[in-house]
């Protein structure tokens, strides 16, 4: 064996072609696969939904019914895998607004996966005009959905801009919304504590807490990570002292200052720079 070894090593010839010929057996080893996998039947359906636990707004029926499109009468289950247009089925899926991506393949043992990512909504928005959507993740709209109501930050007010403008959000107000309520999310105290946003007249942001009686004027979501830095110090240092239904209103929009306006008394007004 050392020989045959060494013989291929140094002679240059009979090395390319012995690689020629591991590379032409593994070819055709993948086009016998490809062949065999091709004319197997699909036997199972295996759907997965992710994430799991979380969000429902699809279930397996109307994912096949998606993969189905405009053919509902096509039958999978008995059909050969190389008849399934996969990346059709991928793209009927990835057109419903509630799929942020699908990924289909198939198996020696007959099954077809259909894995399916949800978009995860972070804002319910409530228009000017009545209409109510949702925002998810990079800002992208999706509608409501009859079967499954998710629950996240709502926003109201001010908001003129609708489902239909755009499939992302185009406004500096709905922007702002999307990263505050994304902010909120991402850190387990505000996710806890803010209920709602609101936008008054002055394109002003409010958040509604669900503790204490007051609300907070936030203004834009520009210098965002300070104002919510600056709001929990607040809570924490005064709030706890003092006690969380003594403030009407407390107003984060200015640079390193808090106004807090307690209820029946003067407004206060505390440099947070120092």
């Amino acid at each position: 064996m050392r020989k045959l070894v060494a013989f291929f090593s140094s002679n240059k010839k009979w090395n390319i072609a012995l690689w020629i010929v591991m590379a032409l057996f593994l070819l055709f080893a993948f086009i016998a696969i490809d062949s065999k996998e091709n004319n197997l039947r699909i036997r199972n359906i295996r759907i997965t939904i992710l994430p799991n636990n979380e969000l429902s707004f699809l279930d397996s029926g109307s994912i096949l019914a998606l993969v189905k499109g405009n053919t509902p009468n096509m039958m999978i289950i008995g059909n050969r895998m190389g008849e399934m247009k996969i990346d059709i089925m991928e793209e009927n899926l990835e057109r419903n607004p509630f799929v942020e991506r699908a990924d289909i393949a198939t198996d020696l043992a007959g099954n077809m996966h259909i894995k399916i990512f949800q978009r995860s909504p972070l804002l319910r928005v409530f228009n000017s005009i009545g209409q109510s959507y949702y925002v998810a993740k990079n800002g992208y709209k999706i509608p409501l959905n009859e079967a499954y109501t998710a629950r996240v930050i709502t926003a109201s007010g001010n908001i003129p801009e609708s489902l239909t403008d755009s499939g992302f959000a185009k406004t500096t107000i709905l922007n702002d919304l999307y990263r505050i309520a994304d902010y909120c999310a991402s850190d387990k105290f505000w996710e806890a504590q803010i209920e709602q946003l609101y936008v008054d007249n002055y394109n002003d942001i409010l958040l509604i807490p669900k503790v204490g009686n007051h609300s907070i004027v936030f203004g834009s979501a520009q210098d965002m990570e300070d104002k919510f830095e600056r709001l929990k110090l607040f809570y924490f240092k005064g709030l706890n002292n003092i006690g969380w239904n003594q403030y009407k209103t407390i107003n984060v929009k200015f640079k390193d200052q808090i106004v807090a306006e307690r209820t029946g008394v003067e407004i206060i007004a505390a440099d947070t720079a120092r």
